[in-house]
């Protein structure tokens, strides 16, 4: 029997995944019915609680889904309760600097500072074996760091290139207000994407962006773009519901 591809080495072809900001289990089960590459929890503008996260982690893995959580920042507690609970890995807002990226490996990575137990879900609960998951642990889990600032634009490749950092996501609903621009199409914000994608080739990691639909991902792909999350579960709801309603007579 084959093993299932490990998600960090999904990375290395094109994918795309939603945002979920709904706490219902059943969301997960359907997205990963849907064969989405990935999905994000958005922790950081969404109410989600510690058992909600903890549901709708195991409702992803009983589907086969990898599930990242973006968290509110950078503490340490609320990312190792994430990946305890089993999610694939992490999303990190406003990484500013490499000082930041820096800091998000080492909450997320036990050669970090992330405490060690292996008693957790993504330690199967102790059955992998203590000296087996900590080996394989930091492998599996990945790390993505949302460039939002424009402050970060001036230090891309040194982000990029810090080691555990998987994945530069690009936030451009933040960045064209750090930027003091009134639209993510302002020249700046296009500029700034495109640096992103070259900082990423040159590194060797992904790159990621937010996109609202599919239409602009095959220009982006061209950019060096290849982690695409698209939406998420509200908005595609939203959408389907007001299509029904278009397509009703009247």
């Amino acid at each position: 029997m084959t093993a299932p591809e490990a998600f960090r080495d999904r990375l290395k072809r094109p994918l795309i995944g939603t945002f979920v900001k709904t706490a219902a289990y059943q969301n997960m089960e359907i997205l990963a019915l849907a064969g989405l590459d990935c999905v994000v929890i958005d922790a950081e503008h969404a109410p989600f609680s510690p058992g909600d996260l903890d549901r709708m982690i195991l409702a992803g893995r009983a589907g086969g889904l990898p599930v990242l959580v973006r968290v509110a920042g950078l503490e340490p507690g609320p990312i190792a309760a994430c990946l305890d609970m089993g999610a694939t890995g992490i999303v990190v807002p406003h990484v500013r600097s490499v000082a930041d990226a820096q800091a998000a490996v080492a909450a997320a990575k036990y050669a970090g500072r992330r405490g060690f137990s292996p008693s957790p879900r993504a330690g199967g609960y102790g059955t992998r074996g203590a000296t087996a998951y900590l080996a394989a642990a930091d492998g599996e889990t990945s790390v993505w760091c949302q460039i939002e600032d424009e402050e970060a634009l001036a230090h891309l490749d040194a982000i990029a290139a810090v080691p555990g950092v998987d994945c530069l996501f690009v936030g451009r609903a933040d960045l064209s207000l750090s930027l003091k621009v009134e639209s993510t199409a302002d020249p700046k914000v296009t500029e700034a994407v495109r640096a992103v994608g070259r900082a990423c080739q040159g590194a060797g990691i992904a790159a990621g962006l937010f996109v609202p639909g599919t239409a602009e991902i095959r220009e982006r792909m061209a950019e060096g773009y290849d982690a695409f999350i698209c939406g998420s579960d509200q908005s595609w709801l939203l959408d389907a519901a007001k299509a029904k309603k278009a397509g009703f007579p009247s």
